[in-house]
């Protein structure tokens, strides 16, 4: 990746990121309702995966934003 984010870059990182949190959130509120519906523990466990993917993206997304 470039050294330097032109703004439209910029601009289009941050969106990303929002819409990352979002779908963050999103698969937090399903695992919580798979939870509450006793949904196999495999499929709890492949949830909880995607929710640390998907934090983990937004930390570098983050981590490329703040440089």
């Amino acid at each position: 990746m470039a050294k330097e984010l032109s703004r439209v870059g910029a601009v289009g990182l941050e969106l990303t990121r929002e819409d990352v949190i979002d779908l963050k959130h999103k698969a937090r509120a399903v695992r919580r309702k798979a939870q509450c519906r006793e949904v196999s523990s495999d499929i709890i466990d492949e949830l909880t995966a995607i929710v640390k993917s998907l934090n983990q993206i937004d930390a570098e997304i983050t981590g490329v934003l703040d440089d």
